[in-house]
């Protein structure tokens, strides 16, 4: 019995470097990751049954108490029998694809185990449908597939191993040779099928940890790359940003040349090729046309491509993504390397993702330049408030999250792009649709969320058609971060509710928090002046006013609180449809 253990472990090793590699391939990892959709499913099950039929003919025959250590199985005769690791590939087949995967898998390979022959053939091969059935069935309570859970697919085995020596005995025939041959098979199979389960699993955890881990270091470097360029490219983009953000990239990534252009003219180039790719000098590359006619991004993979007149240009390979401001292409971001081996989905994804946090940050200086040209002076106040630390915060919180979750950092990136488009939209415009300034609310609320787990809990609650009318932008974004800043003291949960409803021929918005309360005498100030406090103190005040200044008397602002029992802030409005407006914005 122990003699056949040797033999199965080589076998078990052989699958388990097949795996190994198969695991290390792109496409495979892929498969594995999403094993519901369309044509992913039916490659997993050929791939499981491909794999289980190998298993069937690298199997060791057994001839009651003998065992013939074949390489190669075409046939089992009389009272032989087959010891493999098939149990192991429908049970992971299962456990990977559910029910219907496990048991189409088990199928194709009790099938094929059964037209090996043997006097096992039957009981072996309805064991390995239903192994493969009942695998598939308890997915479900798998929770973490590709986690470390590896107890219920260990337990699973070993009852399945019971169950198929159950089957041997009872529907082989002769029984004595069933029952010589289980007492002979059981222990060494079930060890090496087991043992086969949990290495197996573990291989395709790790690979599943490894590309986690590769997106989380790329999504890092990336949000450290953006750290670097904002300073730069917030002031626009000209040769002198250009330049400086040229270089931080030749210094952060693998790239042999790197060039920034906006619509007409090379802006910077640094690298190899610099000696006639030069700032100021017109881009005459066909792809770069392309990308700014476009807006797609273009790899380019040989020299033809590149298009550079001068037959001599070292560029070989590179990577050419679109800069743009409110669905506009400004320019564009072009990252050469020494050969298009380097341009793997990682470098694309690194630059890809560099090329949106460069239009973010281009947008938030666009709106920056476009607030000091608003004759209102208190969103130029506002947006002076809102910008510099928030930003910095995000980023800041953005970056601690992709060395933990990347998916949260993924949200937070998607959420802080949000936030930066509200306020490009909020700076053109002096009125905007209640919706436009809810997403703007939303999203400043999911960052600071991320920073501060015991934010507040903020509910929004709208009437029908209000997200329609119009308001002035900034006009509830203040007030939720005010709320906050000072309603609460540091660490303490609470309330924040926002209400909007309308009247005969108003739109009345109310924001109420359950925090602390306003003394008496420091309400009677607020809204009225300016009043000193630990952020600019100009948050209530700018926003009474400016209602004051679009609306006189059809538009009020009104301030109540107790000590120790909250604030309300109720604002009317004048009733102004925004469909139109509404319209105009989406189409950026």
């Amino acid at each position: 019995m122990l003699e056949l253990i040797p033999f199965l472990l080589e076998r078990l090793g052989i699958m388990i470097i097949l795996a190994f590699i198969l695991a290390q391939w792109g496409p495979t990892r892929r498969v594995l990751k999403q094993p519901e959709a369309g044509w992913q499913f039916g490659l997993l099950i050929l791939f499981f049954a491909t794999y289980g039929i190998l298993s069937n003919y690298t199997g060791v025959k057994v001839d009651l108490a003998k065992f013939l250590p074949h390489t190669w199985l075409d046939e089992v005769n009389g009272t032989s029998a087959i010891a493999n690791t098939r149990t192991m590939i429908v049970v992971i087949s299962g456990l990977l694809a559910g029910p219907v995967g496990g048991t189409i898998t088990g199928l194709l390979v009790g099938i094929h185990r059964y037209t090996l022959g043997g006097f096992t053939a039957f009981a072996c091969a309805l064991a390995t449908v239903i192994a493969g059935g009942v695998s598939g069935c308890l997915r479900a309570y798998w929770r973490d597939r590709l986690g470390s859970q590896a107890l219920l697919p260990i337990c699973l085995t070993g009852f399945l191993m019971i169950f198929e020596m159950s089957l041997i005995l009872l529907l082989s025939d002769p029984f004595p040779a069933a029952i010589e041959l289980v007492q002979f098979i059981f222990i060494p199979m079930t060890i090496v099928n087991v043992l086969g389960v949990w290495l197996f699993l573990s291989i395709i955890r790790l690979a599943a940890r490894e590309e986690e881990h590769v997106r989380a270091r790329e999504a890092e470097r990336s949000l450290h790359i953006a750290d670097l360029t904002l300073p730069y490219l917030t002031r626009g983009l000209n040769i002198q940003t250009a330049e400086a953000v040229a270089d931080i990239l030749l210094q952060q990534t693998r790239a042999d040349a790197v060039s920034l252009t906006d619509q007409s003219v090379i802006l910077a180039h640094l690298g190899v090729g610099s000696d006639h790719h030069q700032a100021g000098g017109q881009w005459t590359t066909r792809p770069t046309e392309h990308v700014l006619m476009d807006g797609q991004l273009r790899l380019v993979t040989d020299r033809d491509d590149i298009g550079c007149p001068k037959s001599d240009c070292p560029l070989q390979a590179g990577i050419i993504a679109p800069l743009t401001i409110g669905g506009t292409t400004v320019g564009t971001l072009k990252v050469y390397y020494p050969h298009p081996d380097v341009l793997d989905a990682v470098e694309v994804e690194l630059i890809e993702g560099l090329a949106k946090l460069f239009s973010t940050q281009l947008a938030l200086g666009n709106a920056e330049r476009q607030a000091g040209l608003l004759k209102d002076a208190e969103i130029r106040a506002l947006e002076a408030q809102i910008h510099p630390h928030f930003l910095f915060n995000a980023i800041n919180t953005i970056y601690a999250s992709c060395r933990t979750d990347v998916e949260q950092a993924r949200s937070l990136l998607l959420e802080l792009s949000t936030f930066f488009r509200s306020n490009l939209q909020g700076a053109r415009s002096t009125k905007i649709p209640l919706q436009k300034e809810l997403e703007h609310i939303e999203a400043y609320i999911s960052l600071e969320a991320a920073r501060f787990p015991n934010r507040p809990f903020v509910d929004i609650d709208l009437s029908d058609g209000s997200e329609q009318l119009l308001v002035p932008p900034f006009i509830l974004q203040p007030l939720i971060e005010n709320a906050f800043q000072h309603a609460f003291s540091p660490g303490q949960t609470g309330y924040v509710g926002v209400t909007a409803w309308t009247t005969a021929d108003q739109l009345v918005l109310e924001v109420v928090d359950n925090g602390c309360g306003i003394a008496p005498e420091r309400l009677a100030r607020l809204g009225r002046e300016v009043v000193a406090s630990n952020g600019t103190g100009t948050a209530i005040f700018n926003t009474a006013e400016r209602i004051k200044s679009l609306y006189a008397e059809k538009g009020a602002f009104r301030l109540t609180s107790q000590p120790g029992e909250g604030t309300t802030i109720t604002i009317h409005l004048p009733l102004e449809t925004g469909k139109e407006m509404l319209h105009a914005h989406d189409s950026n």
